[in-house]
């Protein structure tokens, strides 16, 4: 059995670089609020009124204007993002077109989608193009998207105490989607649990609705979460009826827990063994082992 772990490939765009207003129903609104403004500039008959609803105006459309180029990069990096899952040489040549691009530290698009191609091969260096990011400088919603990639890569490479510092500075406040929410939640509760926080990181979760369809994505990071939050808080049987749900999505994700190296405790182990114990193939393979004549592989 292999390990398997989710890919930051996975992870949202920053919220930073989503905007609700250039929809319909935004766009609807934007337009009603500034057609009021004009048509009270017009009742008004007042030049200083009438200017100060121009230079408002100019203003919405300059800023429009430019969430809409930022618009168009995202989709531009999303693109590029698919593109390079087609074979490694491709992932290569995204990321060699995504650093040519990069402008600077406070472009978080293009660090995030660096970052996730890069963590397919070296998480570490991933970390790196991550922390590269002036937090800052960037708005607040956005620094939240980045400080939890952050400390999802962190957990994976067993930097418990860095991801727990990067999650308490997180706010679930600025998720600005319901998966980007049970992203966040799911980092935090994890970064907490394994650190001391058992029952906050299980309130956290509490909040999360597991078989939301807009959660699919994210579903495996919330149920290894609530794994680590249960086991910490005590609670044997939830912990179980997880990793059983971890099981039967896929076998390998069992691997997490029961894989050595991973600082899993050890009673947790024993659980995650146990279960995968009752797996159909793992059952046929302790048989074949009984078996006389049975050889072990080379």
């Amino acid at each position: 059995m292999t390990e398997t772990k989710p890919t930051a490939a996975d992870a949202q765009a920053p919220t930073g670089m989503e905007h609700p207003f250039l929809n319909r129903n935004g766009l609807l609104t934007v337009g009603g609020i500034v057609g009021a403004l004009w048509l009270t500039a017009l009742v008004a008959g007042n030049r200083w009124v009438t200017g100060i609803v121009a230079v408002l105006t100019l203003a919405v459309a300059g800023g429009l204007i430019y969430v809409w180029r930022l618009l168009q990069k995202q989709k531009a990096v999303m693109s590029l993002l698919q593109s390079a899952s087609a074979s490694p040489e491709a992932r290569r040549a995204a990321l060699e077109q995504l650093s040519a691009t990069d402008s600077g530290s406070k472009d978080v698009l293009n660090r995030i989608a660096r970052a996730q191609l890069e963590a397919q091969d070296d998480p570490k260096k991933a970390l790196l193009t991550l922390e590269g990011i002036d937090l800052a400088k960037v708005p607040a919603a956005a620094a939240d998207e980045v400080r939890t990639l952050r400390a999802q890569m962190c957990l994976w490479q067993n930097r418990v105490r860095e991801a727990r510092e990067l999650a308490d500075a997180i706010k679930l406040t600025n998720a600005s989607s319901t998966q980007s929410r049970g992203l966040m939640s799911a980092v935090i509760a994890e970064a907490w649990a394994r650190s001391g926080k058992a029952e906050a990181a299980m309130d956290v979760l509490a909040g999360v609705k597991f078989d939301d369809p807009e959660l699919a994505q994210v579903r495996v990071l919330l149920l290894v979460a609530r794994v680590f939050a249960s086991f910490g808080a005590g609670k044997k049987e939830r912990t179980k009826a997880d990793l059983n749900a971890l099981m039967k999505q896929d076998v390998n994700l069992l691997g997490r827990f029961v894989t050595p190296g991973q600082a899993v405790h050890l009673e947790l182990q024993r659980m995650a063994k146990d279960v995968l114990a009752t797996h159909p193939g793992m059952r046929k393979m302790a048989r074949a082992q009984q078996q006389p004549g049975f050889r072990r592989g080379r």
